[in-house]
Order: structure tokens, then sequence, then C-alpha cells
């Protein structure tokens, strides 16, 4: 399971979404309407209206009528709260508990006695490590270590 409790801890979730993909839209060189925000996030019509009115009332988004349509976009102030949000989430997904039991086994491994002894239980925690997260630098970096250890087995052996 992701980190969504943690995110939703500090985020208020479809309001972050919200913003967000007014954000991707923007980066996509899209225009984006309310409709189609609501529909993109599985939100109602009426709660996306509503938190729409709140960031523009507060200079987040504005908005302008073309043909029969309310086109938004982001204020200069929006894309940066947006920037940041999206940096914060991309963060907060990320799985800490995998990462704090990384550098617990590259201490192990990389401070610890040069033993054969030492590093077969490293490997088989490093191996677990990768198959029980999603964080894909965790992987990457357990990946790099266990090729660093299996280096310095050959050395000692």
């Amino acid at each position: 399971m992701q980190n969504l409790s943690l995110a939703r801890l500090f985020l208020h979730e479809r309001t972050v979404e919200i913003i967000l993909r007014i954000l991707e839209a923007e980066d996509a060189n899209e225009k984006i309407y309310p409709l189609q925000i609501s529909n993109d996030i599985g939100s109602p019509y009426s709660y996306i209206s509503k938190v729409l009115s709140e960031f523009e009332k507060n200079s987040i988004v504005e908005s302008k009528i073309e043909g029969r349509m309310r086109v938004v976009s982001l204020t200069p102030y929006g894309k940066k709260v947006a920037m940041m949000l999206r940096d914060l989430k991309k963060e907060l997904e990320k799985d800490f508990n995998a990462r704090r039991r990384l550098d617990i086994l590259k201490d192990v491994a990389y401070n610890g006695k040069r033993d054969w002894r030492v590093f077969l239980p490293v490997i088989a925690e490093l191996e677990i490590l990768k198959n029980s997260t999603y964080d894909e630098e965790v992987i990457e970096e357990a990946e790099n270590i266990l090729h660093e250890v299996e280096k310095m087995i050959e050395e000692v052996i």
C-alpha cells in the first residue's frame, strides 16, 4: 500500500488533485475546464466548482469564458503553489520505512565487519527489501548495494 494516508495527513487529497490536474494541463499546453477536472479526478462538479471559486477568491486560479465553457488557469502564485504541492506529494509517496531499512543495511554492509558471514544476511535482507517496496529509488539503490556486497565477498574469499 502506498503512503496515501501520510499524504492525506498533510494534504486534503481532492483539493490537491484539482490544482495538480490544472498544472498538468498547463504543462501539456492544454485548456482545462471544471467539468473536465470533475471527470478526470472523479469528484462531483459542484465540489470542483466550489473549490475553484475559493481558489479564484484567493488568486490561485483565474477563469475566463470561452464560448460557452469556463477555462481555468493557474495564476503565477497558483503555479508556484501547485509545483510545491506536486513536489511534496511526490516526496510523501516515498516508502520511508524501506528507506530507513536500506540505510541500516548500507551501514552494516559498508561500515561493518568485512566477513562473508555478515554479508550473507545483508544480501538476504536486500532481496527481501527489493521485493517488498514500491519505491523505485530504494529498489535501484538496493541493487547497487547488492553488486557492491558481491564484490566485497569476492575480495574476502
